[in-house]
């Protein structure tokens, strides 16, 4: 018996019975915005580098807001009466939620797009949780939980996976999703189903492999745990749909995007205020207009994600996503398209059944216990990937000029080359934060001596691989420490006879950094600074070393708590110059080597020749951040952190400069900035040049009481002269380093060894 519900108000009718008969619109629109979220989502990496919790955070409270307007719009349009689900004559019941036989059955129906079997065990639950209650409580808790753990993961592989695959987790998801409903929620789909996930994977695994490098590796574990949570998060939430009455859609969403935008911002809260974490802020040139549309698109997509579950199922809302994402592949590679892997898709919508099973299998667990274990190992997963940062930063190289990454080897398949010796005892004990990161120390005159074994003396008990090298050998000193300087003397020749063309020994010092970094593979990262420069070791313990370091003026100042963390570089060291514009003749006016800029020999004429041999896209990079208009960036190369896997592009762009005779504090600053991805933040270094005394440690001291901090400065004294003008070195300035070094790391507040005299001795 079929029983007619009483109509609603005829003022509502037309928008209501519209809005119920072209459903089919809802996949439509969950397909764009999918679409149009990825390429928001991808200038947003590129334009407004942000903090991922701050990011999350703020589409979570757009998702919330926008569910709050359809909660109050669905009140008004579409009321149920929470207290009997089975019955239908009430006159706030839908047109079209026609009345199953009284007894509620559960009888299947031939399947639609919009399967009216699921529509009845919707109306008419037979053991319907109220929201509120303990049972219910614990679902939607869980539900909001592996969301907000989903939009993590995700995102942090958007950071640090190559962008092709992030598009094999999709087709990955929807075969985990087919496993989880079928092995633990007796649903049975048709095989085509499997037949097309498992297609799509391969496709595009094949097009992935033929695309990337030989050489590359793939993050297994991170994809797994993302296609892990979005398999989860998109069932469970499915079955916490249908085990609740109708009238709960809304409120149920209402908690999900709460307590995400709730867990975001706790996070982010730690990580400041216990962690000391906050290189990821909010970038000195964000896009607030970009991170609006980016939140937005993305918040559209998930809450259009949420409706198709709702109204149809996660099936079809997994083979929208695979179409999504098989257009956006597409376009990205100008190749393969999935066509047999998405026309299976689309023909199996029709062919899509389920066993005739009892209501609980569908909303319950057929193995509650099974299924609890299952769930906590997927936790204890994810969790070990997202603490282990190996997991995420394994990128693949894009295979593209220019957009190379270097890969992070696995222990075994990269063989670093020895480095020089050095008859010096290893770091202290326990002390392992630059382990995997090589010192690069340059001379630009081959002043060693003191100079190298002081510098040795005092960094070495913090870095156990230094690299010494200058424009010649060390055999001055005897055999012992003849292999103690790499030797590196390109363009080392100093002649300052001409005051038209000084010829600085350092000029092209950057020669030695490439040669640096060709020669010594398998590092986390570099660090680049001369042997005058003071390193203040606790203060650069507290820098990501997964990004670029140097007193930018678009650097991000790293987290100080003897400091107020302001954003601005109020209290900090002068950042480096922007140059005027190269496309005037700035050679016409100059009048001798203090005008570096227009310098004929080394300045931005000789410049200008290797920056036009800089692809476009890179060219790009640098223009972002001078607001469009080509410049160069100049200053001090005495502090230069490079990551690892930024290592190759590094090279390839200094190596365009190299070919001129382009002047090091020219060369190096402008191709950082060439390199340095635009969704990641440059960490600002407090670093000081000065040439005026003292040079010592009492530099710092005297900024700490200004109110400054000193990451870094040159330069530094290991010694002076005498009164016959005869340098001597002092050891007293090895004995105050270490005593600075103790005074730095009770005002960072970190645990920081420091080697007594008597073990120095």
């Amino acid at each position: 018996m079929l029983v007619l519900p009483r109509l609603p108000p005829m003022h509502l009718f037309p928008f209501h019975y519209n809005f119920l008969q072209n459903k089919a619109l809802l996949p439509i629109g969950f397909f764009v915005l999918w679409i149009s979220s990825e390429i928001l989502v991808d200038h947003n990496k590129s334009e407004t580098p942000v903090d991922i919790h701050i990011h999350l955070a703020f589409t979570e409270a757009i998702k919330l807001f926008i569910a709050f307007g359809l909660y109050f719009w669905r009140q008004k349009y579409f009321r149920y009466d929470p207290l009997d689900p089975c019955r239908h004559d009430n006159e706030d019941q839908p047109l079209d939620n026609i009345d199953i036989p009284l007894e509620c059955s559960y009888e299947p129906f031939t399947p639609r797009n919009v399967r009216l079997n699921e529509l009845a065990q919707r109306l008419c639950p037979r053991s319907s949780p109220s929201l509120g209650g303990v049972r219910s409580s614990l679902s939607i808790l869980g539900i909001s939980t592996l969301y907000a753990i989903r939009a993590y993961v995700i995102s942090r592989s958007r950071e640090h996976i190559d962008p092709l695959a992030p598009y094999l987790v999709i087709p990955a998801a929807s075969l985990c999703s087919l496993f989880v409903l079928r092995a633990f929620f007796c649903r049975t789909y048709a095989p085509q189903l499997w037949y097309a996930a498992l297609l799509q994977f391969c496709g595009v695994f094949i097009v992935w492999s033929g695309l990337i490098d030989r050489s590359s590796d793939l993050p297994y574990l991170s994809l797994l745990a993302s296609a892990l949570s979005i398999s989860f998060s998109d069932t469970l939430v499915d079955i916490v749909y249908k085990s609740h009455h109708p009238s709960f859609f809304d409120a149920i969403n209402l908690l999900i995007f709460a307590a995400g935008c709730f867990a975001h911002l706790s996070f982010y809260i730690f990580r400041v205020a216990f962690l000391g974490t906050r290189s990821h802020g909010f970038g000195s040139h964000a896009d607030p207009i970009a991170l609006a549309l980016s939140c937005l698109s993305e918040a559209g997509r998930d809450i259009s994600a949420l409706y198709a579950i709702y109204y149809y199922d996660i099936i079809l809302e997994s083979i929208m996503t695979a179409l999504a994402s098989t257009v956006v592949f597409f376009s990205l590679t100008t190749g393969f398209l999935n066509e047999p892997a998405v026309g299976i898709y689309v023909s199996s919508i029709r062919q899509t059944t389920e066993e005739d099973v009892e209501s609980e299998c569908v909303t319950r667990p057929r193995y509650p216990v099974v299924f609890a274990a299952v769930l906590v190992g997927y936790l204890l997963y994810v969790s070990f990937t997202m603490t282990h940062e190996n997991e995420w930063t394994t990128r693949t190289p894009e295979p593209q000029w220019g957009f190379t990454s270097e890969l992070k080897s696995k222990p075994g398949d990269c063989h670093r080359r020895p480095l020089p010796f050095h008859s010096h005892r290893k770091t202290l004990e326990n002390y392992d934060r630059f382990n995997n990161i090589l010192l690069i120390v340059f001379f630009s005159h081959a002043r060693y001596g003191a100079n190298l074994d002081y510098h040795r003396e005092v960094y070495s008990d913090y870095f156990p691989n230094i690299l010494y090298i200058g424009p010649a050998s060390r055999e001055d000193s005897g055999f012992d420490h003849s292999y103690d300087v790499f030797v590196d003397s390109y363009h080392s020749d100093e002649d300052l006879t001409d005051p038209s063309y000084y010829k600085m020994a350092g000029r092209m010092a950057h020669h030695m950094l490439y040669t640096a970094l060709q020669e010594q593979d398998c590092y986390d990262g570099y660090l680049w600074v001369p042997f005058d420069t003071l390193l203040n070791v606790p203060r650069l313990e507290k820098f990501d070393r997964e990004l670029f370091w140097y007193h930018s003026p678009w650097g991000l100042p790293v987290f100080n708590p003897a400091q107020d963390n302001s954003l601005s570089l109020g209290l900090h060291a002068p950042p480096v110059n922007v140059s005027p514009d190269p496309s005037i003749n700035l050679t016409k006016t100059w009048k001798g080597w203090g005008s570096d800029w227009c310098d004929p020999h080394v300045g931005v004429g000789v410049c200008m020749e290797a920056f036009w041999k800089v692809p476009m896209h890179l060219r790009e990079r640098l223009a972002a951040f001078t607001n469009g208009e080509m410049r160069l960036i100049g200053g001090s190369a005495d502090t230069m952190y490079i990551p690892g896997r930024h290592r190759r592009i590094f090279m390839e762009v200094l190596s365009l400069f190299l070919e001129t005779t382009c002047f090091l504090e020219i060369a190096v600053p402008t191709t950082l900035h060439l390199v340095a991805p635009r969704h990641e933040p440059i960490l600002f270094v407090d670093h000081w040049w000065i040439y005026q005394p003292p040079f010592n440690a009492s530099f710092v001291r005297q900024k700490w009481e200004e109110g400054y901090e000193v990451d870094t400065f040159h330069t530094f004294h290991w010694g002076e002269r005498d009164g016959d003008n005869v340098w001597k070195a002092n050891y007293e300035n090895v004995v105050d380093i270490r005593r600075l070094l103790r005074e730095s790391a009770e005002r960072q507040r970190v645990v920081f060894p420091v080697r007594n005299e008597t073990q120095a001795r």
